[in-house]
């Protein structure tokens, strides 16, 4: 298992922030692997909430919340592909002055041909993770002055 930490602060408040990235629509605007993302349970989202994002070069994968305090953070669990069923995601969302934190910590589980990758996957991981939330910064900030 590897641990991956990645964190940005982000000119804007932290509903606002929260609001983006807890809706999975947003997905693409910020991770340009994602094609598509949805949820795929009823009701508002809340502890076993259930996702699907379809991605460019890995197909599609499922996701469960498996934490949710509103307005602060998640966890989903990837629930498949098999290849990383186990893999955490924590989102925290913090609030620092009017501006916000965002932390995504990601606790990555491979299994199979995969678990020999784990070095290579993790280090690739760290910097997709750093983009994404780097693209999260500059799509909000970038609303501020348009």
């Amino acid at each position: 298992m590897a641990k991956i930490d990645t964190s940005v602060v982000i000119d804007r408040p932290a509903e606002t922030v929260w609001k983006f990235v807890i809706d999975p629509s947003n997905a693409p605007k910020y991770d340009p692997d994602i094609i598509s993302a949805k949820q795929t349970s009823d009701g508002p989202v809340a502890v076993g909430t259930t996702f699907e994002e379809n991605r460019r070069k890995e197909g599609k994968s499922t996701l469960r919340i498996s934490e949710y305090d509103a307005g602060r953070s998640w966890t989903w669990v990837v629930t498949s592909p098999r290849a990383m069923e186990g893999s955490k995601m924590n989102i925290i969302v913090e609030d620092i002055g009017g501006k916000t934190k965002l932390t995504n910590a990601t606790e990555l589980r491979l299994r199979g041909f995969y678990w020999l990758m784990g070095p290579f996957v993790a280090r690739s991981l760290r910097k997709i993770q750093g983009a994404q939330a780097n693209n999260v910064k500059r799509i909000l900030e970038s609303e501020v002055n348009s």
